[in-house]
């Protein structure tokens, strides 16, 4: 496993900090994290206006979305629409819907990260 693999960001949709609970079309919070040497750091709090609004949402504003938070691998939400999961793969992010704690949706990320690696 070279640095690359050891070393990456996720982008977590939470209202809490502590909990992976809202939508990623309706986050306004991304908590950034870092994985640098199998231990998680906290980055930042992103703050981002919404993008979904009872359903709708247009394909420009969630690309700017996925712009803005191209400086990371993943990103994890409660739930990630089809459109939205397009646009971010498109982007070379890989979106995972992993509602609930925080530290243990990083931790899932991680080893799923550890196996695909296992792989290339």
């Amino acid at each position: 496993m070279d640095n690359r693999d050891r070393t990456f960001r996720v982008a977590a949709a939470s209202t809490d900090g502590y909990t992976v609970d809202i939508h990623f079309g309706r986050a306004t919070k991304f908590y950034i994290y870092q994985l640098v040497v199998d231990e998680w750091v906290y980055v930042e709090l992103r703050k981002l206006e919404a993008v979904c609004g009872g359903g709708e949402h247009d394909a420009a504003s969630m690309r700017e979305r996925a712009k803005r938070l191209s400086d990371c691998r993943y990103v994890t939400a409660s739930r990630i629409g089809a459109g939205a999961e397009s646009i971010l793969q498109q982007n070379g992010i890989m979106p995972m819907a992993l509602p609930g704690d925080l530290m243990e949706a990083l931790d899932k990320i991680y080893s799923y990260n550890t196996i695909q690696n296992l792989f290339n």
